[in-house]
């Protein structure tokens, strides 16, 4: 989930806001996501992870790749304090 970056031709479901990631966490089952912080609009990937924990949504690993030092280090520690049992990285991706 990102508001700008380009993502990989294949193998990735794009979503460029926080609704349309919960969205396809309803429906679908992933192995991997990737968050971004600030989407504009006041739109955050915190918003995710809030929605995940409160509907028992597991991702066995999840990707925070924001350059927002604070909503960064604020969705590192919502991870690790509420998803103890997913792999919890902090690698960016290319602008």
């Amino acid at each position: 989930m990102d508001d700008s970056r380009k993502f990989p031709a294949a193998g990735y479901e794009c979503c460029r806001s926080s609704k349309v990631a919960i969205l396809l966490l309803s429906i679908m089952d992933f192995e991997f996501i990737t968050l971004d912080y600030s989407l504009g609009n006041g739109d955050t990937g915190m918003e995710v992870l809030l929605w995940m924990k409160e509907n028992n949504v597991f991702v066995p690993h999840i990707n925070i790749h924001s350059n927002h030092i604070f909503g960064r280090r604020r969705m590192q520690e919502f991870c690790e304090e509420n998803f103890p049992h997913s792999r919890v990285t902090m690698n960016m991706l290319p602008k």
